[in-house]
């Protein structure tokens, strides 16, 4: 298999995972009124599905660097066929969340080993451009998620939604089995050691830079959780556009994240170093956070006032996301697993604690939904400076 075809793969099969994300958000209102359950707790069936898809990371990095890429993507696709099928028929609220969990436990292992492989065949720009098209899906399926999840909401109801994704589980199985190939060969494979394990997670958090491009993941990647929480509520029930609508708003997220990608794919190493790429995506992340939530507390809550602060943030999330995971990731070729682990922990981890943060500030209203934005914006700049410093050049 080609390199190209290889990293065509691991974006496909990272992309079927991560529909779990989105897929089912504009069916979050329906599936409370169904199990007579509240908004909190559906909002747990989207929480502890990213909490433990974040931590699930931290396990299956190592393992992948112990038995190779191939094995674990294939028990990663088989669990989430089989907690997707419990999702579809689930009997009640409590079943859902409890297969939602186990269902983040599959998602992860393409979204760690995917990173992982491209750190096993690419290196510097090479590897970040890799990483863009992969970034690109992680941010496109999700958000693509709703606009398709609105029409199956409304045509079939929420049960279909994880009909669906038990189908392209099985496609990732027959994907992965016919299509892909060991990218670890054994003589490169880390035995799984807990406390050697320890010890480099231990070495990853001490270190500045690889600290300093995670942080700026994290709390990038954490808007697109605001919004995957926050949103459903606050345009379908307060701002009252139907489910297909509110899928179609989607788009427009799919297509800022992709114009942002695309520049960085493009411009990445050639005209912008990765730490420069890196600054000006975080720029546009703390404008439009800050927008958004300007515009909310002035009072000014349409659907346009919400959208294009969005699309600044997101096309800052397409510049910063492949850049900073290349740069950390580069750090440690030789535990490559390991510190795709870490970093998918912090990532997810800032995901799984923005929606939850809405919930708790009051998950339904616009204010505290704006208000993390407004939060995750500044800090994803912040703290890469803080961390890493303004570079000294923005060209390569």
């Amino acid at each position: 298999m080609t390199y190209p075809r290889l990293i065509l793969l691991m974006a496909a099969l990272t992309g079927m995972g991560q529909l779990g994300v989105g897929l089912y958000t504009p069916s979050m209102p329906a599936i409370g009124d169904h199990f007579g359950a509240n908004d909190d707790q559906v909002r747990l069936t989207f929480s502890l599905f990213i909490l433990t898809l974040a931590c699930a990371q931290l396990v299956v990095g190592p393992l992948s660097d112990h038995f190779g890429r191939k094995i674990s993507i294939q028990i990663g696709n088989l669990i989430f066929v089989l907690s997707s099928a419990v999702c579809a028929f689930a009997p009640g609220i409590g079943i859902l969340i409890t297969a939602r969990i186990a269902q983040g436990v599959g998602a992860c292992v393409p979204v760690v080993v995917s990173r992982a492989v491209v750190r096993d065949v690419h290196e510097g720009a090479d590897a970040a451009r890799a990483l863009a098209a992969i970034g690109m899906v992680m941010a496109v399926a999700p958000a693509l998620g709703p606009t398709i999840g609105g029409i199956v909401q409304v045509t079939l109801g929420w049960r279909a939604v994880f009909v669906i994704l038990t189908v392209l589980g099985v496609l990732a199985l027959i994907l992965t089995q016919h299509q892909l190939v060991e990218t670890l060969p054994a003589v490169r494979r880390q035995r799984f050691r807990l406390g050697r394990i320890m010890g480099t997670y231990a070495t990853l958090l001490r270190d500045r830079l690889f600290m300093a491009y995670s942080a700026a993941v994290m709390f990038s990647l954490a808007g697109l959780g605001a919004y995957l929480a926050g949103a459903p509520f606050v345009f379908i029930r307060t701002l009252g556009v139907s489910e297909p609508v509110f899928g179609a708003f989607s788009i427009i997220n799919v297509g800022s994240f992709a114009l942002g990608s695309a520049i960085a794919t493009r411009l990445t190493g050639r005209m912008v170093s990765m730490p420069g790429m890196v600054v000006l995506g975080g720029a546009l992340n703390l404008i439009g956070g800050v927008a958004l939530l300007l515009f909310i507390l002035s009072g000014i809550l349409t659907a346009m006032t919400i959208l294009i602060p969005l699309w600044l943030f997101f096309v800052g999330m397409g510049l910063l996301v492949p850049n900073a995971m290349a740069a950390a990731i580069n750090r440690y070729p030789d535990q490559a697993g390991l510190a795709s682990a870490m970093l998918g922990f912090l990532q997810f981890g800032g995901w799984g604690t923005a929606g939850l943060a809405v919930g708790l500030m009051g998950g339904e209203g616009p204010v505290a939904f704006s208000a993390v934005f407004a939060f995750v914006g500044t800090a994803a700049l912040a703290m890469f400076v803080l961390l890493h410093g303004l570079p000294r050049r923005f060209r390569p």
